[in-house]
């Protein structure tokens, strides 16, 4: 969905049945959509349609991206995983990493510094994911 403040909703883009969460690469003009077990990257400029997508392990809620870095991360709490993807210049994402966390993680922030942080809200920590 593209949103004109002045105008309201300008077009309507199909993601998943249940989406999670959303991420936006503004430079490049992809939004990252969170479905319930995967990931999907839709080209704003070439009218929403889908440029690729990951598997991310059931249960991805929050998502986050880096910009700079063009990494996007995904965090599963079923799965006990948080996928990590780069994301080329066609909006086409490739899996990195995967890294195990706790059943129940979800949520992920990252840093500019490729620090990720994911929260496990049934241990009531926050866990913390370095780079290598």
């Amino acid at each position: 969905m593209a949103i004109d403040v002045r105008k309201r909703v300008v077009c309507t883009w199909c993601s998943c049945h249940d989406p999670s969460g959303v991420a936006v690469d503004s430079k490049h003009g992809f939004v990252f959509v969170a479905c319930s077990d995967h990931v999907i990257v839709l080209d704003t400029v070439h009218d929403g349609r889908v440029a690729g997508s990951i598997p991310a392990g059931e249960g991805v809620d929050n998502i986050d991206y880096d910009e700079d870095s063009r990494a996007l991360y995904a965090a599963a709490a079923e799965a006990a995983q948080l996928t990590i993807a780069h994301v080329d210049e066609n909006g086409s994402p490739s899996v990195r990493a995967i890294v195990p966390t706790t059943r129940g993680g979800r949520s992920v922030v990252v840093c500019p510094n490729g620090c990720a942080y994911v929260i496990d809200p049934l241990g009531g920590r926050i866990l913390k994911i370095q780079p290598e």
